[in-house]
């Protein structure tokens, strides 16, 4: 599949995912990142449309791999936290743990990835502080 084929197909995906045909989109996004692995936005809008099926693991994955391309990719980033937050208000403290620890490891200069973090740590009723320091740190611009 030629680059320019790729990003015909990708764009398909989108146009399925706007219609609502998640399973069509899913399918045609796959098919362009198979043939063009380094496009971190096709990444993002995969973990998008995952997330729409709820394939909320599948979602983080493609948020991260979006994210490996791209740290400063906003979209991917607030797509991991959302899969973040779902998981942890569902009950599943662990899994969010382990994606608010990816984002971090992925994007440590992200105070909001701190911020969310700290929330799953007090809910689970352990102390926050050290993380919301370091987001404070990391803009102390906004806490002078």
């Amino acid at each position: 599949m030629t680059p320019d084929q790729a990003e015909s197909i990708y764009r398909q995906g989108l146009i399925a995912a706007q219609a609502g045909r998640w399973a069509d989109a899913q399918e045609l996004i796959a098919q362009a990142i198979t043939a063009r692995p380094g496009v971190p936005v096709w990444w993002a809008t995969y973990g998008l449309v995952l997330e729409s099926r709820s394939d909320l693991p599948g979602a983080a994955q493609a948020f991260a791999g979006a994210l490996n391309l791209d740290g400063d990719l906003a979209m991917a980033m607030d797509g991991l936290l959302a899969v973040a937050e779902t998981l942890a208000a569902a009950g599943h403290a662990d899994l969010a743990e382990g994606i608010y620890c990816r984002a971090l490891a992925l994007t440590p200069g992200t105070p909001a990835a701190f911020v969310k973090a700290s929330a799953l740590l007090l809910v689970q009723g352990l102390d926050p502080s050290k993380l919301l320091r370091r987001a404070a740190l990391l803009q102390p611009e906004r806490h002078a």
